[in-house]
């Protein structure tokens, strides 16, 4: 007899996540809200997350289970969770990171009052160190209930910044109607794009995660352009790119926003955000940087100088 399918699927894929799985793992298995499913990837990895894993897995039979045989690299193995869930409503997680014991059930309760035209529902966040410890709370108030596809694009490309809408709860019929991850640096950037196009975003006050900032974060141990494409694609090791990872998440960006609105008018508006607002930004911040540099010039504090923008996403 086949298991009954829940109402939402949680995604966590991991590569090496020792340190910190077990914490993210028991905080996900713990909340009030018990009708899910948690499908874990593991990229081949090469420390205990495979012996965690299988601990989980023979305990509780929501947690489903599976390895890769190889690393097919950080994009696919995100698109994997997903492609195995099957939840009305799919969210990733992140083995390093800790959950609200409340989080799904004030997300479902969120969806249940929404309408169909609600494509994601995210929380304000709370930052943490290595051992747990506070450093405060961010968002970047990305929701915006407008009609139009390109207002709603052009106000996530204008505030999106640390990106936490990209853990909150997806509706999986829109989720499907997007390209998913690219295999690219920034394709998250590229992804919360389309469904932004493709419905409202609305934003939870109370920080239902605890993202954690940590030196052992992938994104921070992979700094150049060609060794983000590898932990993104390991089959990148063998290409090489005619264009910056900015040039190609803008024209990844173009493509979604001719590909993703149904309406030809709506295209044509998204076209124009996703190739103004960017530009947009980059002039903002330069413009910040040399009033930066001007008041380190004159020995001002950087306090006293007007705000000069987000940094670049």
């Amino acid at each position: 007899m086949a298991a009954p399918v829940p109402k939402v699927s949680i995604g966590l894929p991991v590569y090496n996540g020792e340190r910190y799985l077990r914490s993210a793992v028991d905080s996900i298995l713990q909340q009030d809200y018990t009708d899910f499913e948690l499908v874990i990837s593991d990229n081949a990895s090469t420390d205990a997350t495979e012996a965690i894993c299988r601990d989980y897995a023979a305990k509780d039979t929501r947690v489903q289970y599976s390895r890769n045989p190889r690393n097919i690299g950080l994009a696919p193995n995100h698109n994997r969770v997903f492609n195995l869930s099957r939840g009305e409503f799919f969210k990733w997680v992140a083995h390093d990171d800790e959950y609200s014991r409340q989080m799904i059930k004030r997300y479902v309760e969120a969806f249940d009052a929404a309408p169909p035209s609600v494509s994601v529902i995210y929380s304000v966040c709370e930052c943490i160190d290595d051992l747990g410890n506070p450093l405060g709370t961010k968002s970047d108030h990305v929701d915006k209930n407008d009609a139009r596809p390109a207002r709603r694009l052009a106000h996530l490309l204008r505030h999106a910044c640390i990106y936490n809408c990209t853990y909150g709860m997806i509706r999986s019929a829109m989720l499907r109607n997007t390209r998913l991850h690219g295999s690219y640096p920034r394709a998250d950037t590229v992804l919360i794009s389309e469904l932004a196009m493709l419905g409202v975003f609305v934003e939870i006050a109370e920080p239902l995660l605890r993202l954690r900032l940590h030196e052992g974060r992938s994104l921070a141990q992979h700094k150049n352009a060609q060794a983000l494409r590898e932990l993104f694609d390991p089959a990148n090791k063998t290409k090489r790119s005619f264009v910056g990872v900015e040039g190609r998440v803008q024209l990844e960006l173009l493509r979604s926003a001719w590909l993703i609105p149904a309406r030809f008018s709506d295209k044509l508006a998204c076209v124009c955000a996703a190739l103004t607002v960017p530009n947009w930004r980059k002039f903002r911040n330069f413009g910040g940087l040399q009033k930066r540099k001007l008041a380190h010039m004159l020995g001002k504090a950087p306090g006293q100088q007007p705000d000069a923008g987000r940094l670049k996403f």
